[in-house]
């Protein structure tokens, strides 16, 4: 069996080098042991005088004697485990406390720290360990201030963005009409910036854990069904459509406003996408104890490469897709992050068939039907 831990490697290593030692010492004592003086007495008569006893053996029987030696070689083997096992142990244990918190680190948990549970060691492994966490704290400090700066700038920008509404709404009751269209373009893009401080602010509630942790039963099924009508309303405005392709019936305990959301954002990012005279595709099926729904649209679909940073804030793909969208690279990201907060996954494939498929998991709460009810 391939050896791929490193603990085992060090276990082996050291165990091997007990035994070869305990071998080697063995050895030497049994080749420089001199002989006991009885021993040496009786063959010095046996060498001059006939004795009776000629030839016999001296000391316990044979099979006394292995037995002995069985059971040397089985304490010498059970010590050479046991300091090996203590040794490997003390010197892997470190490494996997550093995996470990490494794995959370990258799990989103910035609070992560290794050096308490390094104990007392003062050797190059503690001080991976104190440099991993000056490291952790450095990150978490910069995506903290990341964070209260979004959610400053949003909230400073609101009370301007009403006043500015509020304005427009008062100088459009006296302007003439070539002046009208200039005020409704503005009103237009003050409305687009209006949305995106509000998606500015949902998401860093959602960074935040900010939001309502109010958790009720769900029937996942109306409500894709609910945000799928109100999608494909929307989207036929522009020659689209969304449709249903697949349905199951199941009970999820969650946040509606948050689940409402995420869903909705997906599938209006699907729409913004999709061709022309083509239909976003929303199947809802159950897998075990999960809820999987699965959007997907007739666009051209993202290079694999940018798969992963879909769901990043402000990413765009360096394409003709992103740039005819208008969008900012938020609603994926707050979808994402509402999926998280339901313990749920969420990843984007590109369709064998084309187009960009984005697959949401979603825990069952099972026997919720019956306590709803």
């Amino acid at each position: 069996m391939i050896m791929k831990s490193l603990f085992s490697k060090i276990f082996v290593c050291f165990l091997l080098t007990h035994i070869l030692a305990s071998l080697l010492t063995y050895a030497y004592i049994t080749a420089t042991r001199p002989e006991p003086r009885s021993v040496q007495r009786t063959r010095s008569q046996n060498n001059t005088t006939r004795s009776p006893y000629r030839g016999r053996r001296y000391g316990p029987p044979r099979h006394i004697q292995q037995k002995f030696e069985l059971l040397r070689w089985l304490g010498i083997f059970t010590a050479a485990t046991a300091v090996s096992y203590g040794l490997a142990r003390y010197l892997t244990a470190p490494a996997t406390k550093l995996r470990q918190a490494t794995q959370q680190l990258a799990d989103g948990d910035l609070s992560t720290r290794v050096a308490p549970q390094m104990g007392k060691r003062r050797d190059e492994l503690a001080d991976l360990g104190r440099d991993f966490d000056e490291m952790a704290e450095r990150i978490e400090s910069l995506v903290t201030a990341e964070r209260r700066l979004l959610a400053d700038i949003s909230h400073e920008l609101r009370s301007p963005l009403a006043r500015l509404q509020v304005a427009l709404d008062l100088a459009g009751q006296t302007a003439d009409e070539p002046t009208r269209q200039y005020l409704e373009r503005i009103e237009l893009e003050g409305e687009r910036l209006n949305e995106l401080v509000g998606q500015l602010l949902a998401l860093t509630r959602l960074e935040n854990s900010a939001v309502d942790a109010s958790r009720e039963s769900i029937e996942i099924a109306t409500l894709v069904a609910e945000v799928v009508a109100d999608a494909d309303f929307e989207a036929h405005g522009h020659n689209r459509a969304v449709q249903i392709v697949a349905t199951t019936p199941g009970f999820i305990k969650g946040n509606t406003t948050l689940l409402r959301s995420a869903i909705e954002n997906v599938i209006r990012n699907a729409v913004r996408y999709t061709a022309e005279n083509t239909a976003v595709e929303v199947a809802l099926t159950g897998e075990g104890e999960q809820a999987i729904i699965r959007i997907r649209d007739h666009g051209p679909g993202v290079p694999e490469d940018a798969l992963e940073k879909l769901f990043v804030p402000f990413y765009r793909v360096e394409l003709a897709r992103d740039r005819q969208s208008g969008g900012v690279g938020l609603g994926l990201s707050i979808a994402a992050r509402a999926i998280r907060f339901h313990h749920g996954e969420i990843k984007a494939i590109n369709a064998p068939e084309g187009g960009l498929l984005v697959e949401i998991r979603l825990p069952l709460a099972i026997g919720a039907q019956q306590e709803d009810k």
